[in-house]
């Protein structure tokens, strides 16, 4: 058996949608989970655990990191037996919270099958474009695969087949951006159930105006672009209705001129004020938000966070 490193992976969380760009546009965020994987002769069989001890919030046929592993070498060394291993996980991104958990873990998953993959030196490796066409069509969804793998602001598509195309840009850093998540969970397939089958015209063309101010915003790095820009008629109205405990919330900062859009699916939602204003504004958007979630009885927590422009980050030992 050839000797494996000890390899250490960190992928950021991500928040996919950013309002208009449904399946499109994805952020990488400061937020990381962490994987250690071990590889010996003495281990016959894959183990996944928590680094501080605490028992699985999954079971093993949910495991993704393994899943994506295994893939890996069923599509690209079909004929190589992948090693197993032992893994410690450091989760800080919230499960079904809306902040990319589950593309963390194929790309981690991913990730470290290409690093097994080249110390064994039986085939070759696929090359970046056909590994990151992969990586965005495990999950379906590149709009949290390739800024998790990537960093930075991506727009992504890859349908019906086709070859991937995406491009990535630097987050202005004239925009504060904080996170809100509330204890509550949200299952991605049931929350798309919640959106419509068909869509008017107008509405699509709303959403294309929405993210034309999007790459305006990232342009010139207007604040009001911003707001534009986050606009969103075809999934924000269907997965925070009026009956939704968010929709009080959302409500308050659409008056207050403060950016919001849902994180994914929810229920996390990206709250952004602009820098020069966030000494005066951060104080009073605290305030609103313990009081509207507390009149809701819904536990949160809400924390300033930077764009990660790194993407994922790999170490061997």
């Amino acid at each position: 058996m050839v000797r494996l490193p000890k390899i250490h992976i960190k992928v950021p969380g991500t928040s996919a949608n950013l309002g208009p760009g449904f399946d499109l546009m994805g952020l990488a965020l400061d937020l990381h989970n962490e994987f250690e994987f071990q590889f010996s002769k003495e281990i016959s069989e894959t183990k996944t655990e928590l680094k501080n001890g605490q028992t699985l919030p999954f079971s093993k046929k949910e495991d993704l990191v393994e899943q994506s592993y295994k893939s890996y070498f069923a599509k690209f060394a079909p004929n190589i037996t992948p090693p197993p291993y032992h893994c410690k996980m450091t989760l800080s991104l919230p499960l079904k919270g809306g902040l990319g958990s589950s593309a963390s873990a194929i790309v981690a998953g991913l990730c470290l099958a290409r690093e097994v993959h080249k110390r064994l030196d039986v085939v070759s490796l696929p090359t970046e474009p056909i590994f990151t066409q992969f990586l965005a069509e495990f999950e379906g969804h590149p709009d949290n695969t390739l800024p998790a793998y990537l960093g930075g602001f991506v727009f992504a598509y890859s349908t019906f087949g086709e070859k991937l195309r995406f491009f990535r840009k630097k987050f202005p850093s004239s925009v504060a951006i904080f996170v809100l998540t509330p204890e509550f969970f949200v299952s991605t397939e049931e929350s798309r159930k919640t959106l419509p089958k068909s869509y008017v015209t107008s509405d699509v063309i709303f959403n294309l105006s929405r993210i034309g101010a999007w790459m305006h915003f990232l342009d010139k790095r207007r604040f009001g672009d911003l707001l534009v820009g986050l606009e969103d008629k075809m999934h924000t109205p269907y997965r925070i209705p009026s009956t939704s405990p968010l929709f009080p919330l959302a409500d308050t900062l659409k008056q207050d001129s403060i950016g919001y859009c849902l994180s994914g699916s929810g229920p996390s939602l990206l709250i952004f004020l602009e820098r020069k204003t966030v000494s005066s504004k951060q104080k009073e958007l605290f305030e609103t938000v313990t009081k509207i979630m507390g009149d809701a009885g819904i536990r949160f927590s809400l924390r300033r966070v930077k764009p990660d422009g790194v993407g994922v980050r790999i170490q061997t030992k």
